[in-house]
């Protein structure tokens, strides 16, 4: 007989009740997911033994390892995303990569990392007072946004099933997300539908009006390999400004199944990836003035005028990425639902 510790017994006692209200939600509802961890975990400066003389900035480890020294703070942020209105949040488990961990000789943690990430957001899921799934984050396996020496889609894939594996059993779905290139795109979707799991599946594009992700591949084509994977629930864009993903959005809703939900997770830093990524400029970006704060990020009130239209453009999953807090989920929250 299977046995079951008291976590691990909670996680699969709400999972049905959970799924069926996921299953059941009309196309026309928006479900609210979380935003970007790090840039709040960054804010806490905090200092772990387990990094000690660790040179692991580049990746941010801190926030991976987090979960395990200081699992009350990451606790606590997720809960600020949940009272502010997300009923999915995302383990804080986007660095804890094989690559990244190889990089500082603490390749040997990754299981623990990301159990010890989906075990901390369990926790606030089981405080909240609504329902609320925690979707197990399959990142990029090297840099964010690397298009090149990824390798093969094959290469890639098992990492991925190790990953999923790992979490499975304590996350309700998962998400790929900040996928730049179809290899990265095809290694992490279909290790995530043969985890049995409902998945999403999140683009980052080039920050442009073309819908192209950050290879330069088309990204109805991305779509196309995975729209016929068993467990897809829903395609979004991620990790670009939020006017290239309102340039794509109509675009994704015609390229995806109907039964698949669309949605997004803008990034909320003035400097786009792309300009910081290569520097220059990016035309078409058009920035208002006044969206943006003394520290050069969006407010919450221009934030959610982007995602009052990404919804009306079809969108029904809408959450933050790279400092998007809990104050603009709050403030999206209010003004489309």
């Amino acid at each position: 007989m299977k046995q079951y510790d008291a976590l691990t017994f909670r996680v699969e006692a709400s999972r049905f009740v959970r799924n069926i209200l996921m299953a059941t939600a009309s196309q026309d509802d928006v479900t609210i997911f979380d935003g970007g961890m790090g840039h709040l975990i960054k804010q806490k400066e905090l200092k772990l033994a387990s990094l000690d003389g660790q040179q692991c900035d580049k990746y941010f480890l801190v926030g991976a390892y987090a979960n395990v020294e200081q699992p009350s703070v990451v606790e606590a942020l997720h809960l600020e995303f949940i009272n502010a209105g997300a009923t999915v949040i995302t383990t804080n488990s986007f660095a804890a990569t094989p690559w990244a961990l190889t990089s500082i000789g603490k390749e040997a943690d990754l299981e623990l990392l990301l159990q010890a990430a989906a075990n901390v957001a369990q926790e606030a899921a089981a405080k909240a007072k609504k329902p609320v799934q925690v979707a197990g984050c399959l990142p990029p396996l090297k840099d964010s946004y690397q298009t090149v020496d990824l390798g093969t889609a094959e290469l890639m894939q098992p990492t991925y099933m190790h990953m999923a594996a790992t979490l499975e059993p304590l996350v309700d779905l998962f998400l790929c997300e900040t996928l730049s290139s179809t290899a990265e795109t095809m290694a992490a979707a279909s290790a995530a539908s043969m985890s049995g799991k409902p998945f999403w599946v999140s683009w980052s594009l080039e920050d442009s009006e073309h819908a192209l992700l950050r290879s330069g591949e088309s990204l109805q084509d991305a779509v196309k390999l995975v729209q016929d994977l068993p467990g897809l629930q829903a395609m979004l864009l991620n990790c670009c400004a939020p006017q290239a993903i309102t340039a794509a959005m109509p675009k994704l809703r015609g390229w995806a199944p109907p039964h698949v939900q669309v949605g997004a997770s803008a990034n909320g830093f003035k400097t786009t990836t792309t300009e910081w990524l290569g520097g220059g400029t990016t035309p078409g970006m058009i920035i208002s003035d006044g969206d943006y704060d003394a520290d050069d990020i969006i407010t919450p009130e221009a934030y959610a005028r982007h995602a009052k239209q990404w919804k009306d453009l079809g969108a029904t999953i809408i959450g933050g990425c790279c400092a998007v807090g809990p104050d603009h989920i709050k403030h999206l929250s209010s003004v489309i639902k």
